[in-house]
């Protein structure tokens, strides 16, 4: 039998190079796929490795105890070796000692850390030299910042003490680069805070002091040391062991850190559930690529194989007349196509890694290794495995067909149930894959291949329809003397394995325009998330010493407001309380990023939230302020330390503050003076208090006078009569009572009852209250209603509802929006929220200078195109470039099909052709037949897109976290899709084309016509 195997292959070379190299593509396909997801799962850690915090790549290990000495290297003590012993292999380890204390020098003190850390030498720019290890009569030697060397006014060569240590400056340095995680994000080189002039070189004063080994002080006892370790992941680590492996490790490592008391602590795990997580999605992902490059080669394979084995059935009817048994015919098959699938494995890994590493160069966000293990070896096996199937499925029915069936020249019509079987088959995966898509939840099994199920189920029904009506249609042209259009319908209706060809070419336009939609959708709903999520162009995190200062500094920055506006945004709430984001209103028209989800415009926005005050603001000049009051009569002896005090608010640059004026407030009409120094050069009145811990009679406190000024030369800012005007008043306190003194001494009376609380005030209604605001339609507050809320000082509050937007910048589908300027007049304590510099596309090169020039410390920042990126770089983008990819590929298979079925029967239908010529048989009608159904395809193939896209579109993931905070697009852009679309039906509508003018060059040679 095996001499009988190999003559057959010999004497069919053709068809089985045509089945090698089709097993070689569908082995390659599969063998493809998790090659590239092993690269891509590689580059995705290596890129969360890149983006993640500080914390979360190491693992701090201290001693639980602080020891006598200058900080020194700990690597000859116990715990080194105990760490070295509890570290998990793969680590990096990184060791050091510190100690807290004040730094003092000639210009000025800091208070610091003094740190032995190795490695820090290579990670710095220094200017002088690292510092090195000192003997006992040096002393010992220190490497200081730019910074803290600025404040402490020292340079190299200098000495200051440390902990009332002397230390000499050896070296200045300016770190490398901030963000590597040797520096723990912060810890070491600490952010500059608002208000201190800044610079562009990163850091503070308060920067770390790092020190060499130096011997032993005279008395230790003075400064306290303790070490340190930092575990730091590495790539190697995350690309050899697996997240239930790692996770394990750093348990364990947790638990036996605690028990030697070194205190371990991380937050590791959430870097390694990202990582986990992009990787089960780029795997799920994948699936549907994958899987649509195997099941096209494996529907070439059959249509290929199917088309060969029918010019053979006569042979196949004569071995059988002739005696031999089926079961040997079986065995020859098998055995003859075996050989090429066994050969296809090796080649298909091949194959597979080779473009699984030219995906990989042009897809992925960080360097990645693809290599060639057991799992694509096994996928490669699949994919050959299945590709013998299909060769096998595709001679069944000759194999197993009566001998009468085997000498007919055309194949009789299957009937019956075994007629529409494979359409049941299909349809009903398609059925089980769609309905567990849209069930809800992550996508597994069968609902990750849904699309590639519905569109094979939708192609197959297309092409049984498309097989009778072509039947129909050619006969009447035929009886009207349409002979070429006819007689090509006609013969293609008369062909069974015509319909796997249709099928197969409709699969492969339906998903190629399938995939092109979906990424054109991904590229629209990345792009719209980022638009909405950042809110401008770029977003600048900033430490300002108040909100006050904030609005000064980026208005100073920006006179014109053309390009920068200072934002507020308060997180949500742990009790799902709507975030808050406060801007200079003015602005947002200028500087925020438009997006149609919003649905307003930021000047509706800004008119709603922005309306005339009720009042000025009361702007204070100087470092004292006094206050004109007179009071009725009271007991002050009877009140003993419970007399009443007179509380100013004021607000600055500096934030607020609330001062209590001396002496107390006694009977009568007196003047009292508060020390405002941070009304040097201006600040704002806010609230005025009289705090009566005991009120056991009525007391009524008039307000007639505010002056401003030095104590020399007091200028008056209120007078009796503004005082008695009530619309520039409200009380601090919703039950405060408060009224106009007329007559020939106006003032504002407050009024404070017998048994009434203990505190009352008037705030100055320089803004609205309640605030108006924009809020978000799934809040559920009506327009015109209250609707409560967490203000910019943290404290509670409400806000009137102005309007109703979709989606607002920066939060999303959920928050309102509120005037930074009027929401800070309101607020009465500390600072909440993060603070934010919004800045247009427009914006100068040199804004961050200028920014830093007004005190504004910069922290961070983003821009819609870097956000745009990272959602690039994530786990469903990279499925879906290599989805797009497999379905370029399948055009490629499905063209391959075309002509490999072509070849098969080439022969016979040149000879048929040959003799309808001979036969008068026009010339326009020898063109083969195939332009029929490339033609169905194209129309098919588009009817299939929009079915499968209706049912599926919903059910692929987009984005790693599973959310937007913008509704994704409905439907793609068209123009791209026809970019896609236009091109596929071209390519193969041009191999039909050279197919046709083949068999019509060879008819014409036989025939002499």
């Amino acid at each position: 039998m095996l001499t009988v195997i190999w003559g057959a292959i010999a004497a069919r070379r053709a068809q089985a190079l045509a089945v090698l190299l089709l097993a070689v593509l569908a082995s390659a396909a599969a063998a493809a796929a998790p090659s590239y997801v092993a690269a891509a799962g590689q580059a995705l850690a290596r890129y969360e490795m890149s983006t993640a915090e500080p914390n979360e790549l190491r693992i701090r290990l201290a001693e639980g105890a602080e020891y006598p000495g200058l900080p020194t290297d700990p690597t000859r003590t116990v715990f080194t070796s105990t760490v070295m012993r509890l570290t998990p292999a793969g680590f990096d380890v990184v060791l050091g000692a510190q100690s807290g204390g004040v730094a003092a020098g000639r210009a000025g003190e800091v208070t610091s850390s003094l740190i032995f850390r190795a490695g820090v030498c290579e990670r710095v720019a220094v200017a002088g030299a690292c510092p090195r290890s000192t003997s006992r009569d040096q002393l010992p030697e220190v490497m200081v910042s730019t910074h803290t060397a600025a404040r402490l006014g020292v340079a190299v060569g200098d000495r200051f003490t440390f902990a009332a240590v002397p230390v000499r400056v050896t070296g200045i340095y300016r770190p490398l680069d901030v963000t590597d995680p040797f520096w723990l994000g912060g810890e070491l080189i600490r952010p500059a805070t608002g208000g201190t002039p800044g610079t562009s070189i990163p850091g503070s004063a308060e920067d770390a002091i790092f020190i060499a080994e130096a011997a032993p002080l005279p008395d230790d006892d003075v400064i306290l040391h303790r070490s340190t370790a930092d575990l730091y992941v590495t790539e190697k680590l995350l690309d050899t062991r697996s997240m239930p492996e790692l996770r394990a490790a750093v348990m364990k490592l947790q638990r036996e850190g605690n028990r030697e008391g070194f205190g371990a602590g991380t937050t590791t795990t959430s870097l390694f559930d990202r990582i986990e997580r992009q990787r089960a999605q780029l795997a799920d992902g994948v699936t549907l690529g994958a899987g649509l490059l195997v099941l096209l080669c494996w529907l070439v394979l059959f249509v290929a194989v199917g088309s060969a084995a029918d010019q053979r059935r006569p042979e196949q009817g004569l071995l059988l007349l002739r005696g031999v048994q089926r079961r040997r015919l079986w065995a020859l098959a098998i055995g003859e196509h075996a050989v090429p699938a066994l050969v296809a494995i090796p080649l298909g890994c091949l194959g597979g890694v080779a473009a699984a590493t030219l995906l990989a160069a042009h897809t992925l966000p960080a360097r990645a290794d693809v290599t060639l293990d057991a799992n694509v070896v096994a996928f490669a096996a699949i994919g050959a495995a299945g590709a013998l199937a299909a060769v096998l499925l595709a001679q069944a029915r000759m194999l197993s067909a009566p001998v009468v069936d085997l000498l007919r020249r055309v194949p009789a019509r299957v009937r019956g149930w075994r007629a529409t079987i494979g359409d049941v088959v299909a349809v009903s995966i398609a059925a089980a894959a769609v309905v567990q898509l849209r069930s809800g939840g992550s996508p597994s099994g069968l609902a990750l291949v849904a699309p590639v199920a519905g569109a094979l189920a939708a192609a197959v029904l297309l092409a049984r329809v498309a097989m009778l009506a072509g039947a129909a249609v050619g006969a009447a042209l035929l009886a009207r003397g349409r002979t070429a259009v006819g007689l090509a319908l006609v013969q293609v209706a008369r062909q069974p394995r015509f319909r796997p060809l249709i099928a197969l070419l409709t699969v492969a336009v339906a998903m190629l325009a399938f995939t092109a939609s979906m990424n054109e959708l991904a590229s629209a709903a990345y792009r719209d998330r980022a638009v909405v999520e950042v809110g401008a162009a770029r977003v600048v995190e900033v430490d300002a010493t108040s909100r006050s200062h904030l609005l000064t500094a980026v208005r100073k920055a920006d006179p014109e407001g053309r390009f920068a506006m200072a934002a507020v945004v308060t997180n949500r709430l742990p009790d799902g309380g709507a975030p808050v984001l406060a801007v200079d209103s003015a602005r947002l028209a200028a500087v925020a990023a438009p997006h149609p989800s919003y649905g307003v415009s930021f000047a509706d926005i800004t008119r709603a939230i922005r309306p005339d005050p009720p009042g000025e603001p009361v702007l204070l000049r100087g470092r004292l302020l006094t206050v004109v009051l007179s009071t009725t009569s009271f007991d002050t002896e009877a009140l003993g330390g419970n007399v009443p005090r007179l509380a100013v608010t004021v607000s600055s640059a500096d934030g607020t503050r609330v001062v209590t004026a001396r002496p107390d407030i006694r009977p009568g009409r007196d003047e009292y003076v508060v020390q405002v120094p941070e009304c040097v050069p201006q600040c704002r009145l806010v609230k005025m208090e009289v705090v009566a811990q005991v009120s056991w009679q009525n007391l009524a406190v008039h307000f007639e006078e505010l002056r401003s000024g030095d104590g020399s030369a007091d200028t008056v800012v209120l007078t009796g009569t503004q005082f008695a005007d009530l619309k520039r008043w409200r009380g601090s306190r919703s039950d405060s009572e408060f009224s106009a003194r007329g007559g020939a001494s106006p003032a504002l009376s407050l009024q404070m009852m017998e048994g009434g609380p203990p505190t009352a005030g008037i705030s100055v209604a320089d803004s609205p209250f309640p605030l108006p605001v924009y809020l978000t339609r799934s809040v559920g507050t009506p327009l015109g209603g209250a609707h409560p809320h967490e203000g910019v000082d943290g404290s509670p509050t409400k806000a009137r509802v102005e309007g109703v937007a979709d989606a607002l910048p920066h939060l999303g589908g959920a928050g309102l929006i509120v005037d930074l300027e009027y929401a800070d007049r309101i607020a009465v304590s500390g600072q909440s929220g993060t603070k934010e510099v919004w800045l247009a596309a427009t914006a100068p090169a040199d804004v961050l200078d200028r920014l830093r020039a007004q005190g504004l410390a910069i922290l961070g920042e983003r821009t819609i195109t870097g956000v745009r990126q990272d959602f690039d770089r994530q786990a469903p983008a990279l499925a879906l470039r290599f989805n797009l990819f497999a379905a370029l590929a399948g055009v490629l298979i499905g063209a391959a099909g075309l002509i490999a079925m072509a070849a098969a029967e080439q022969r016979t239908r040149v000879t048929m052709l040959v003799a309808l010529r001979r036969q008068g048989l026009p010339p326009r009608a020898v063109r083969g037949g195939y332009g029929l159904p490339v033609a169905v395809a194209a129309v098919s193939g588009g009817l299939v897109t929009l079915v499968i896209w209706l049912l599926t579109r919903s059910g692929q993931r987009l984005f790693s976290d599973g959310r937007s905070p913008v509704p994704i697009p409905e439907w793609p852009d068209i123009d791209r899709l026809l970019v896609f679309a236009v091109p596929t039906v071209a390519l193969f509508a041009l191999t039909a084309v050279v197919l046709g003018r083949v068999i019509a060059a060879s008819v014409r040679r036989r025939s002499g016509r």
